[in-house]
């Protein structure tokens, strides 16, 4: 009989490679390989070294509830989002579904909504409503992350880094004046390095999904998107945020 992924409370995804399907027959083509990142509280390494997080545990209800299994992966994010468009049966999350990369991958979601925001240092003396405004000054983001290629897109260059998390301390350390992300990560984020800071504006309201290599039966996506609709219909969706975000404050 096939081990199925773990209910939902009972665990979490192990760090790194720890498969969770054998036997299903998907396994028989290929492991499904999910990656992510650290992009709290969306996606996270937890106190005990699981991968946690929001869209994580959804996706782990969306696979109990399709009777499906996948392997979960932390890397880089610009590691993860190349190993889902270039290799067999992989999958990255969280990911901002764009009109740039409609077509490099097969969707399922949306997992979470999130706006993208600009922020400086709360001692800051920087004024700014629009992106045009940002021009001439210094903008952090990380690398392969759609937040800083729609801000690049609309003129305004940016300094890059290899995870979101590194741009708190260059705002602080002054290598950036301001710092383009998600709202709901940046003041995680931010709060859990003590560090104030000041949302000047919001630019893009954006959905965040699974995305997954044009190798991927479409009857597995299918199978995953019944899913989640079923655990939102159902209330799940809520649940799951709830508890997350409690365990969060608990443990930032």
């Amino acid at each position: 009989m096939k081990k199925k992924t773990a209910r939902i409370g009972q665990r979490l995804a192990p760090l790194m490679v720890i498969p969770l399907l054998l036997l299903s027959p998907f396994s028989q083509a290929g492991t499904l390989i999910f990656n992510t990142e650290e992009y709290p509280p969306f996606n996270f390494v937890n106190s005990a070294g699981n991968i946690d997080g929001f869209s994580t545990r959804l996706l782990e209800a969306a696979l109990d509830e399709a009777n499906l299994s996948a392997t979960f992966r932390l890397l880089p994010w610009a590691r993860a989002y190349t190993e889902a468009q270039l290799r067999e049966h992989h999958c990255v999350f969280s990911t901002a579904r764009t009109p740039e990369r409609e077509s490099l991958f097969q969707w399922v979601g949306p997992l979470v909504v999130t706006d993208w925001a600009a922020f400086a240092l709360t001692d800051s003396d920087i004024q700014a409503s629009r992106l045009s405004e940002l021009e001439n000054l210094r903008v952090g983001s990380f690398r392969e992350d759609a937040v800083g290629r729609f801000v690049e897109d609309s003129g305004v260059p940016i300094l890059v880094t290899a995870a979101d998390r590194e741009n708190i301390s260059r705002l602080e350390a002054g290598l950036i004046d301001v710092w383009v992300s998600s709202e709901t990560v940046a003041r995680h984020i931010a709060t859990e390095a003590g560090v104030s800071i000041e949302r000047l504006f919001t630019f893009n309201h954006a959905e965040m999904y699974l995305a997954c290599h044009l190798s991927v039966p479409e009857s597995i996506l299918s199978r995953l998107q019944t899913s989640l609709d079923t655990l939102r219909s159902e209330g799940q969706y809520e649940r799951i945020r709830e508890r997350v975000l409690k365990q969060w404050e608990r443990e930032p």
